[in-house]
């Protein structure tokens, strides 16, 4: 287990604290993926259980810390997971465990309660794995506004009028 995590928060590019509804901030540390379990006597349970609670609390108090407001509605998220680059890879990207769907959970599960009330209200996500010098992750999140509904109810209605056209034959 990690014990060595270090805890750095920035937002924006001033490195000041944001509140309100916005909150951009760096949890250093090797990220743990949540997802693995393994059933001993009937119960399930996280084979990385201790690391993955220690990176959750990390990454609630690290949001804390940026005294952000818990959002009440939608909210948009960027992570950036960042890895070491082991010395005998050649590859430019970390396309190799873990895998970034089990990072995002674990993340998600860490700001709950904290950013915003559940993980359900997360209606957008970025996220990528990439080398570099400092292994932890990057979080960046928003609350949705009005602004951000429209341009997807566009965006769906003209996907579903071009869906529509191809299912039908229609070419023009």
């Amino acid at each position: 287990m990690n014990t060595d995590t270090e805890v750095l928060v920035w937002a924006g590019d001033s490195g000041n604290k944001i509140s309100g509804i916005e909150a951009s901030f760096f949890v250093k540390g090797k990220p743990v993926p949540q997802g693995s379990l393994k059933f001993i006597k009937g119960h399930a349970i996280h084979v990385k259980g201790r690391e993955l609670a220690l990176w959750r609390g990390t990454i609630a108090a690290m949001a804390r810390s940026t005294n952000i407001t818990k959002i009440q509605f939608g909210v948009d998220m960027d992570l950036l997971f960042i890895f070491n680059k082991p010395k005998t890879v050649k590859r430019d990207e970390p396309f190799v465990r873990p895998d970034l769907d089990k990072l995002i959970r674990a993340v998600l599960d860490g700001l709950t309660g904290v950013a915003y009330e559940d993980d359900q209200q997360v209606v957008r996500i970025t996220a990528q794995k990439a080398y570099g010098e400092i292994e932890g992750v990057h979080i960046r999140i928003k609350e949705r506004t009005s602004a951000h509904v429209r341009p997807i109810k566009d965006f769906v209605a003209s996907f579903v009028q071009r869906t529509e056209t191809v299912i039908n034959g229609d070419s023009n």
